[in-house]
């Protein structure tokens, strides 16, 4: 998984304090185009550097987002599934982890529950997740463990 990366300015001091970081959430906002993605990504490689039995999950609005998150992924050295579903409720042995949306997280929190202790969750866009809104709660049962 090792890839050299050029960060901005403000992503390496966002990877600082996120490797510094003891808390189990850690929020990083910035403008659209900024980097958020490469900051997400990075700080992905990190945590599984130090947790090399743990996967990766993304969640995002859209199936759209999902392939580009998988995509994005790529040149990282990361293999994401962006067509995985909790039918079997597994995740793929041989990728690093899943991309999925909001929606799929609120029809079964349980299917990723189970594996949430040992997983990094990216939460891409997460104002869909607010306690607000219908996917909060299922999003909170499903990655508290996280």
């Amino acid at each position: 998984m090792a890839r050299s990366v050029r960060l901005r300015r403000w992503q390496k001091e966002a990877l600082d304090r996120f490797g510094a970081h003891a808390g189990p959430d850690f929020l990083a906002v910035a403008t659209p185009g900024a980097g958020k993605t490469t900051f997400a990504l990075t700080a992905a490689l990190q945590h599984l550097a130090l947790n090399p039995a743990h996967r990766l999950v993304v969640v995002a609005p859209t199936s759209h987002l999902k392939a580009q998150w998988a995509s994005a992924a790529a040149p990282f050295g990361l293999h994401l599934e962006p067509n995985w579903t909790s039918a079997t409720g597994k995740l793929p042995a041989d990728m690093h982890g899943i991309v999925v949306t909001y929606q799929q997280v609120a029809a079964n929190p349980g299917a990723l529950r189970v594996h949430a202790e040992r997983c990094m969750v990216l939460l891409d866009e997460l104002h869909h997740a607010g306690d607000d809104r219908a996917w909060g709660a299922s999003i909170r049962l499903a990655f508290e463990l996280a």
